[in-house]
């Protein structure tokens, strides 16, 4: 019996066949995984990496587990991230909820809304941990930055530790082999047991202080004019797209809600091809004329994600504020603006922001792809 494969995975196998003619196979009915050569992507609802990547691997969907080694580099982007093995270079890795027990031989980056480093991770280079609530219990070779609302140390850190947190803890067993710089509002407590080599410096500071400057009012005048008229001017892109297609980009902002964790796998699988296309189409001077189309294309595709983006949310509150009455063109057009407002305000939460205006910028792009592959499935029907 055949299996059946979403939407979102034809996308990302067309996507993969035309381009690039590489290998392509089937994780199950909301997933998806081809590989460039020696590089490995996967897609999908729910994605377990077993087998051994020769190069680098990036992974995108709601549940991503990893358990093998991979050579190269390793990103990952998702909801609930397990990451295990070894990672033979760097890793990247941001989710709503990141646990990490690997040996990682290079750099490791990790955001999201809880990160939790074990016992078992030994870093050779250095860690960058930045979330909601921090929590490192393994061992870096390099230095440890921390950013989060709640920080926890308990584990080995060869070299110095910054932390910037509204609260840090720091447990028994903690080894720093350098210094520990905490800016933060309350000086740690070193417990018994813990060292710290190169003492604690402490600086007193409100970490939400430390996203802005010191005012300057020509300065913050002349930023906001420049702000509203940039945010109007994507109001006015984002209209027209919305009056000159209607159904296009209504059906389109109504698969981020139908179809999340299918929308932000393709999302990024675009966001991460196509640039390695385009430059593919460069080095063979013959294809640079598609290569700048193609480009072109992408910069329209990202501005339009970001507008679908809003528009879901649009959807949303005129389906919460107007159940069952008719909505014209004029509440849409209003709650599109409001929705683009929703938007500007998620990404200035501290910490979590960056992230989150990410997701939904990957979830506009891949509901666009979904709603033009489907569009064309019905007209060839």
């Amino acid at each position: 019996m055949k299996r059946r494969v979403s939407g979102a995975a034809l996308v990302a196998l067309a996507l993969a066949t035309i381009t690039t003619g590489c290998s392509v196979h089937h994780e199950g009915e909301e997933s998806v995984a081809h590989r460039f050569g020696s590089d490995y992507f996967g897609a999908g609802g729910m994605l377990n990496l077993t087998d051994a990547v020769e190069g680098d691997a990036i992974l995108a969907g709601g549940r991503i587990s990893t358990a093998n080694e991979v050579q190269g580099d390793l990103v990952v982007v998702g909801g609930e991230l397990s990451i295990g093995g070894a990672v033979g270079d760097d890793l990247y890795a941001a989710g709503g909820d990141v646990q990490l027990d690997a040996l990682v031989n290079g750099n490791a980056r990790l955001a999201g809304g809880d990160l939790a480093v074990g016992p078992a991770t030994v870093i050779a280079g250095g860690l960058s941990l930045t979330g909601g609530r921090v929590r490192f219990e393994g061992s870096t070779q390099g230095n440890l930055n921390a950013s989060g609302g709640s920080v926890r140390i308990n584990g080995e850190v060869q070299g110095d530790a910054e932390v910037r947190a509204e609260d840090l803890e720091i447990g028994p067993d903690t080894r720093i082999g350098g210094r520990l710089v905490y800016h933060g509002p309350v000086e740690p407590t070193v417990p018994e047991g813990a060292v710290i080599a190169g003492g604690v410096e402490f600086n007193e500071d409100n970490t939400r202080r430390y996203f802005h400057d010191e005012p300057s009012p020509v300065r913050d005048t002349g930023h906001g004019v420049g702000s509203l008229l940039w945010f109007l001017g994507v109001f006015v892109a984002a209209a027209l797209f919305l009056l000159l297609l209607p159904r296009f980009a209504s059906e389109a902002a109504a698969t981020i809600g139908r179809r999340p964790l299918a929308a932000l796998g393709l999302g990024l699988a675009i966001l991460v091809c196509v640039p390695f296309v385009a430059v593919a189409l460069l080095v063979t001077i013959i294809g640079i004329p598609l290569a700048l189309l193609l480009v072109s294309l992408y910069l329209l595709v990202l501005f339009l994600g970001w507008v679908t983006a809003a528009l879901f949310l649009a959807q949303r509150g005129l389906a919460a504020l107007r159940p069952g009455r008719p909505v014209t063109r004029g509440w849409q057009l209003l709650a599109l603006l409001l929705g683009l407002v929703a938007l500007w305000l998620l990404r200035q939460i501290p910490f979590a922001g960056g992230l989150l205006g990410f997701l939904a910028l990957i979830a506009g792009i891949g509901a666009l792809a979904w709603r033009t592959w489907n569009r064309r499935e019905a007209l060839a029907a």
